[in-house]
């Protein structure tokens, strides 16, 4: 009896550290990154490796033309790893689709919602 109720403490604990995002920034986070035209992608691009620069934790591992990785989190690190991918739509449209990763179980901090939609109003500005 006395594990389930330890068991359960703990679960509640890490239930209740869970924060709940704001929804104007979750739907930041969601919202499309589309670029029109050369000049528009160009600068995108640009600023979405500039962002990464200076807000990642871990380096620029690849960048080129379609992708840019960070290296990948150390194990129990609440540090996020990205990868963002330039993927064509036609019509010299892009999008730019930014995945993370974390190498802490219990998440990351800030958390990856956060800095996507940080990443991408940066990017839009």
């Amino acid at each position: 009896m006395k594990k389930v109720a330890i068991h359960l403490f703990v679960l509640f604990a890490i239930v209740g550290c869970a924060a709940k995002e704001d929804p104007a920034t979750v739907a930041a986070a969601n919202a499309p990154l589309i670029c029109e035209g050369k000049n528009q992608c160009e600068l995108y691009w640009q600023k979405s490796q500039a962002w990464l620069a200076t807000n990642s934790a871990w380096k620029i591992q690849t960048a080129n033309d379609t992708i840019i990785n960070t290296y990948n989190p150390a194990p129990n690190a609440a540090t996020l790893g990205y990868q963002l991918v330039k993927n064509p739509l036609g019509n010299d449209r892009y999008e730019i689709i930014v995945q993370t990763s974390c190498g802490n179980v219990f998440g990351c901090i800030p958390s990856a919602v956060q800095q996507t939609a940080s990443l991408k109003t940066y990017v839009k500005s």
